[in-house]
């Protein structure tokens, strides 16, 4: 399937997880997906390397979107990385995260030791970051055209597709 397909219909299981009742946002989209889930997803800022906007790191028990302190625009970075998380990519494990502070062993042995995959592809071959940039890209642009009382996700639909 092409990956355009996979984007789209990842970012309407989110819409379609949206609450029925208030403002549809981004955080909330966030704790919709973690619900149905049933495996929490926190949201916080950190003062992340140089170039990185935003991280999803998984835990044993929970997921954390790290969101770089200080970015003016933050909403494309977690819609980023909340596509991540829905089309399944990989996710940095804490581990991995922590590697700039461990000394005591490589990169090489550490990703060895924890069965690491490397790159950005994804498990047909496409680029994992334009697949979750593309995902952004659309969940921003839909989100911007619900109805702000959230009356029906079909109306949002048929304005895209017929204008």
């Amino acid at each position: 399937m092409p990956a355009h397909r996979n984007v789209a219909r990842a970012v309407n299981a989110v819409l379609d997880l949206a609450p029925r009742r208030g403002e549809v946002s981004l955080p909330r989209l966030v704790a919709a997906v973690s619900a149905s889930r049933g495996r929490p997803i926190e949201l916080t800022t950190a003062r992340l390397p140089r170039g990185v906007c935003g991280q999803w790191r998984q835990y044993t028990d929970r997921d954390v979107f790290l969101i770089q302190h200080g970015l003016p625009a933050w909403d494309r970075t977690l819609a980023h990385e909340l596509g991540h998380l829905v089309l399944g990519h990989d996710g940095i494990h804490v581990v991995e995260a922590a590697q700039e502070e461990t000394e005591i062993a490589s990169t090489e042995l550490i990703r060895y030791m924890l069965h690491q995959r490397t790159g950005c592809l994804g498990p047909s071959g496409e680029d994992a970051e334009q697949e979750a940039e593309d995902f952004a890209a659309l969940l921003i642009y839909r989100l911007g055209r619900l109805p702000s009382d959230r009356s029906s996700i079909i109306q949002v639909r048929l304005g895209e597709a017929f204008g």
